[in-house]
């Protein structure tokens, strides 16, 4: 695979600053390599696969929401952005001697929702960066979704909203634990320590809270061409 070049992001649209509160986490960095192609543009019931996850998330009673990306970065910037011209510009440098744009989120907005983006250019090394680096930026807890999981209903994310705490909380379906999952504070110094692309699974293992549900969409994902073609009826619906 070629090397991906990144958007220019303007250091005037760069956050280094922000409010502590559960901040909406959403990693859709990875290449979709089970697919064979990059998948999260690709159509899944009249709209691209990422759609289904940013539009919950923005219905959402967050404060903040985060998008960690990498492999598609530019054309998800472009089709859900309209990027650059939503970036909102910051009249004054935020500071004198910046890191490396990839490492502080800037600012985009989407149907009048504010979201941060990073840009992880370490995506290959598995959803480990990400997570490692979305830690970096958030000091609250996580509600952590994954792009490629489009039939998440939102009755299970406010759930576990309602349960978040100083303990890991997921649902789950037929006992097998599925997503969003809450990240509390506590587990941000591990979670800056991951590698790999295993993400937060083995912090969770145990303690984490599970909120039995019987919708099968918080454990359905899609990673080969098979999914596409297999949403419920019910996912019809915009």
């Amino acid at each position: 695979m070629g090397k991906k070049i990144f958007p220019t992001i303007r250091p005037s649209s760069l956050i280094t600053h922000h409010s502590s509160q559960i901040t909406g986490v959403v990693l859709a960095a990875g290449a979709g390599r089970r697919m064979g192609r990059p998948k999260l543009l690709l159509p899944y019931r009249g709209k691209p696969l990422l759609e289904w996850t940013l539009e919950l998330v923005e219905g959402l009673p967050l404060e903040r929401r985060l998008l960690v990306l990498g492999a598609q970065a530019g054309e998800i910037l472009l089709r859900f952005f309209r990027y650059p011209s939503s970036v909102i510009r910051d009249p004054s440098p935020i500071t004198h001697n910046p890191s490396p744009i990839t490492h502080h989120p800037f600012r985009v907005t989407r149907h009048g929702v504010p979201w941060e983006v990073l840009l992880n250019e370490g995506w290959e090394e598995g959803m480990g960066s990400s997570l490692r680096l979305a830690a970096r930026h958030v000091d609250d807890g996580m509600l952590l979704f994954l792009g490629d999981m489009p039939e998440v209903p939102e009755e299970a994310a406010l759930a576990v909203l309602k349960e978040a705490g100083g303990r890991p909380v997921a649902p789950s379906y037929r006992g097998r634990r599925g997503f969003p999952v809450y990240l509390p504070p506590s587990l941000r110094p591990k979670l800056l320590e991951l590698s790999g692309d295993i993400g937060a699974r083995g912090l969770i293992e145990d303690g984490c809270k599970l909120i039995p549900c019987d919708d099968p969409g918080v454990v359905r994902d899609v990673d080969v061409e098979e999914d596409l073609k297999c949403a419920r009826p019910d996912r019809l619906k915009s």
